[in-house]
């Protein structure tokens, strides 16, 4: 493990958000101020660009929904490196699901912030992929 690897999990905890990312309820036990300072605190970690800071932020700070409640972490994958279902690009993304903006600009908005997360080109590709098909074969309809 190089060192900026082991830094980078001191500072934002080490473990797996969980099975399938399946986290409705799995917030027991954590503290949406411990959280909320973890994403935070991530920006100058990760040196996460400023328009992207304010996309996370703006699902933080939103009356449209509460995020510590609400986000169910990346469903179907974790994110080795973040220990809470509230991984940042999975939060923005329940965020844009939950308040009806989904489709293809959501699923980019996705890629474009587990990039900045350090998520690998063709992971972050195979997760935008997989919740575009997502939405378009069946979310979309169930309503």
């Amino acid at each position: 493990m190089s060192p900026s690897t082991r830094a980078k999990r001191t500072v934002l905890g080490g473990g797996r958000c969980g099975i399938l990312g399946l986290g409705k309820g799995r917030s027991a036990g954590l503290d949406r101020e411990t959280e909320r300072r973890r994403i935070i605190g991530s920006f100058d970690v990760l040196s996460v660009p400023a328009a992207i800071q304010a996309e996370i932020r703006d699902a933080l700070d939103s009356d449209k929904w509460d995020w510590f409640r609400d986000c169910d972490g990346c469903t179907g994958v974790s994110e080795i490196y973040w220990p809470t279902i509230y991984f940042p690009p999975c939060l923005r993304h329940d965020f844009d699901c939950q308040t009806g903006h989904n489709g293809w600009q959501t699923s980019l908005r996705f890629y474009r912030i587990q990039r900045a997360y350090g998520v690998a080109a063709a992971r972050a590709g195979a997760r935008a992929a997989g919740v575009t098909v997502a939405w378009y074969a069946w979310m979309k309809w169930k309503k």
